[in-house]
């Protein structure tokens, strides 16, 4: 079930990460998690995030942390003042990565469009894959998908705690779909979750 998100205004900023789900339970899945967090409570929303780092922790990473770190972690992202969008990616046996990761990008910033979001930010990969992203974001602009107001930057995990949410809310809808439901279940009431399948190209 999805659940549409309240109006956020003014626009709000956009920090993304990504998850595969487990190739062995739940192979060909592929999503993108969106933390929306309106410009007022950015530093509110970062603090409380790097306070729940770990003593010798770079980055909260939801895939290192144990289930009584990851049950407490949920939720206080949970409490947070943000709201979240997944976009999940259900293709082809064999379908390649950055083709799943392609797909779910398009379609969420054609949502963040639509939600008046200008600024993107995405945990930085390979250069090389960050410019992927970039060449995305500019054809869905060449050819009016979006507008042109929407800009995508890439970020250090370490650098920017707004991306350790997006994990983790990655990191909890993954656990739901194989199978330990609570950690997504503490959260939903802040989450949209939109499908697309290899059908849909």
């Amino acid at each position: 079930m999805s659940y549409p998100p309240a109006p956020l205004t003014p626009e709000p900023l956009a920090f993304m990460d990504e998850s595969e789900s487990d190739q062995r339970t739940d192979p060909n899945t592929y999503l993108l998690a969106v933390t929306l967090v309106r410009p007022g409570t950015v530093d509110a929303v970062r603090s409380a995030m790097l306070s729940l780092r770990a003593p010798g922790q770079r980055k909260l990473h939801w895939h290192n942390e144990s289930s009584r770190r990851r049950a407490l972690v949920i939720e206080d992202v949970a409490a947070l003042s943000a709201q979240h969008l997944i976009v999940v990616r259900d293709g082809r046996p064999g379908e390649a990565s950055e083709r799943r990761r392609r797909k779910c990008l398009a379609r969420m910033v054609w949502e963040l469009d639509l939600r008046g979001v200008t600024r993107l930010v995405g945990e930085s990969r390979e250069a090389k894959q960050n410019g992927r992203d970039m060449q995305t974001i500019a054809y869905l602009r060449a050819n009016r998908t979006i507008g042109s107001a929407l800009r995508l930057c890439h970020e250090s995990g370490p650098r920017e705690p707004l991306l350790w949410t997006a994990d983790c809310v990655a990191g909890a809808y993954v656990a739901a779909r194989t199978g330990t439901p609570g950690y997504f279940d503490t959260i939903r009431h802040a989450v949209q979750v939109i499908h697309i399948t290899a059908d849909d190209g």
